[in-house]
């Protein structure tokens, strides 16, 4: 394929954008691509065996290009006659700003009949922290509206370098297809030799990024004043920005002052091999390219769990999150990772194993597909509605048909519930029950109220003319009756759980009335768990005989919903996670069944 990028910047290692940028265009190449490179800069002194990079002077613009270099970034000048030379003859067009010269290239690949995707790297919350706004959250909201309506409304296809990221555009009312293809870790971020630790050798900790306010490294400075080993520890902070002064002098009051520097990526790799522990303090973040690199290569992480970054997704225990912005709980968790370096040592291989699934190559891949079929038309994402709908949704769901079915589950036909102690109270999960009455997902949504289910269902019950508008108004999305329709869909239900909603399963498939031995499983769901590190929350639904006054007028046994344990992710393999998992609940399934009947 002939595949043009549009970057601002290109070659150069000042920001998780332009790496992403550059190392893509090698990787393409070396799979035998043809990349051609729009971005800023001079032609001078270019190398013959990198991509055709195709030059525009930069752009200044008063006040804005002031606030990009002080975060070691521009805009580039959209030259017409550069922009038709690069995207002419051109299979796809992958723009990766919105900024003037992608919007130019968008028109021009339009205007050609060249296939064009964006990707979502510019977090509005960045620009609204560096203006001073990261306060106001409507702020941020608002940018998220207007990039819409200027740019990304213009494309079927967009990159998301996160779920995370991906969930927020859904909920912006974005309704292209959202790729959810990570930024890929380079095959040198690997863990090096054995480290013998000398006697008294301080405890390095290491955090990469701009030096700015939304990165947080302030918090990391007060942690360490704060912690009860702060004498032996040293701070390394990689990178530069605005807050550069600021760090330095703030860093001054510890008893070992941080150590700060720009390094290549050799010296960098270097660095992380020679630390014992990596900080991820930012409250904003798309991805977190720096902290997949040190845990790949063995660097155990601590990091924020702020709710506007998907760094949090990479915490593999509870230990590897603090909360966001409290030096206090980062301290804390400093200080368990000191006083434990053989759980930390354990930590490491697992965290570089987990490396390994954020590889460049298999980003480079995903992006391939997603290059392949980027001319295919739109289609509407799977369970998504506008704001009009959702409120409309939401107040007949909360307001009409819960109070209508409790009234007529509980009075009417006697229906129980147990174990709702269990219910996970807040986060994405993912519910799994046994599929034996026409109203089994009625008493599901019931089970776990307060709380809104997102039901999977069979294409015909959203179809039926009499009553597929109250499946959907009731939280039902149609599973794709082809197999080319699954990643998709099973992507658009990865962002349901990252917005921190239950999506439910019946994982025998078929309905069985009255029947409560377990049929076979199908993977679905475990895979769908296993890809979003979610909890599966278990349920079984048993038959008893009416009692009480019951048997006056109920001729059918009556139901009780058991909620069991939630089941953690197992593993950081999704294969090995989903066949464990979906063993798991299978027989914690069939461990209430029986207790049940017994």
């Amino acid at each position: 394929m002939i595949i043009t990028l549009v970057t601002d910047t290109f070659n150069v290692n000042n920001n998780g954008t332009t790496m992403s940028a550059t190392r893509f265009a090698t990787a393409l190449m070396q799979r035998g691509h043809t990349v051609r490179v729009v971005a800023c800069g001079d032609p001078a002194g270019e190398g013959t065996d990198g991509p055709e990079v195709f030059h525009v002077p930069e752009l200044v613009v008063p006040i804005a290009s002031r606030l990009a270099h002080r975060q070691n970034t521009l805009f580039a000048k959209p030259v017409q006659e550069v922009l038709t030379a690069a995207i002419e003859g051109a299979d796809v067009v992958h723009i990766y700003q919105p900024w003037p010269l992608g919007r130019a290239a968008e028109r021009t690949a339009r205007r050609l009949g060249v296939p064009a995707i964006a990707a979502f790297h510019i977090q509005p919350e960045n620009i609204t922290y560096n203006i001073g706004l990261g306060w106001f959250r409507p702020a941020a909201h608002l940018l998220y509206i207007l990039l819409r309506l200027a740019f990304y409304g213009r494309f079927a296809d967009i990159h998301c370098p996160s779920t995370f990221i991906a969930a927020q555009l859904r909920r912006h009312g974005y309704r292209a297809r959202l790729h959810v293809i990570s930024n890929g870790v380079d095959s040198t971020f690997r863990p090096g030799p054995a480290r013998a630790r000398r006697a008294g050798e301080p405890f390095r900790i290491l955090m990469v990024g701009r030096l700015s306010p939304e990165k947080r490294q302030d918090v990391l400075i007060r942690a360490v004043a704060r912690s009860r080993h702060a004498a032996r520890i040293e701070l390394h902070f990689a990178g530069h920005g605005p807050w550069d002064k600021r760090l330095r002098r703030m860093g001054a009051t510890l008893v070992n002052p941080p150590r700060f520097g720009y390094y290549s990526q050799e010296e960098l790799i270097d660095l992380i091999h020679s630390c014992d522990l990596y900080v991820h303090a930012s409250d904003v973040e798309i991805e977190g390219l720096s902290c997949m690199e040190a845990f790949s290569c063995g660097l155990v992480p601590v990091i924020s769990d702020s709710r506007r970054s998907a760094t949090g997704q990479f915490a593999l225990e509870p230990a590897n999150l603090f909360r966001s912005g409290d030096p206090s709980s980062l301290a804390e968790r400093i200080d368990r990772w000191i006083e434990h370096p053989a759980e930390r040592e354990t930590l490491s291989e697992t965290y570089a194993r987990y490396g390994r699934l954020y590889a460049i190559d298999r980003s480079i891949k995903a992006i391939e597909r997603v290059y392949a079929r980027a001319d295919r038309t739109p289609e509407a994402p799977a369970g998504y509605a506008g704001w009009p709908y959702r409120v409309f949704s939401t107040a007949f769901y909360y307001g009409i048909a819960v109070p209508a079915l409790f009234l007529w589950t509980r009075l009417i036909l006697g229906v129980r519930t147990e174990g709702r102690n269990r219910l996970p109270r807040a986060g994405g999960a993912l519910t799994v029950c046994n599929h034996v009455h026409f109203l089994d997902s009625a008493l599901v949504a019931l089970a776990v109220f307060p709380r809104r289910v997102v039901f999977t269902s069979a294409p015909i019950n959203l179809q039926n003319r009499w009553y597929g508008g109250l499946v959907r108004l009731l939280g039902g999305v149609a599973v794709p009756s082809t197999p080319s329709g699954l990643p998709l869909f099973f992507s658009e239900l990865e962002l349901f759980l990252a917005k921190g909603r239950i999506v439910h399963f019946f994982p025998e498939g078929d309905l069985k009335p009255y029947d409560t031995s377990l049929r076979d499983f199908k993977r679905g769901a475990f895979h769908l768990a296993a890809q979003a590190r979610v909890p599966v929350l278990p349920l079984s639904i048993r038959f008893t005989p009416p009692t009480g006054v019951g048997r006056l007028f109920r001729r059918k046994p009556t139901m009780v919903v058991v909620l069991g344990e939630p089941i953690a992710p197992t593993a950081t393999d999704p294969r090995s996670d989903r066949r464990a998992r979906m063993e798991i609940a299978r027989r914690s399934m069939q461990d209430l069944i029986s207790r049940q009947a017994s």
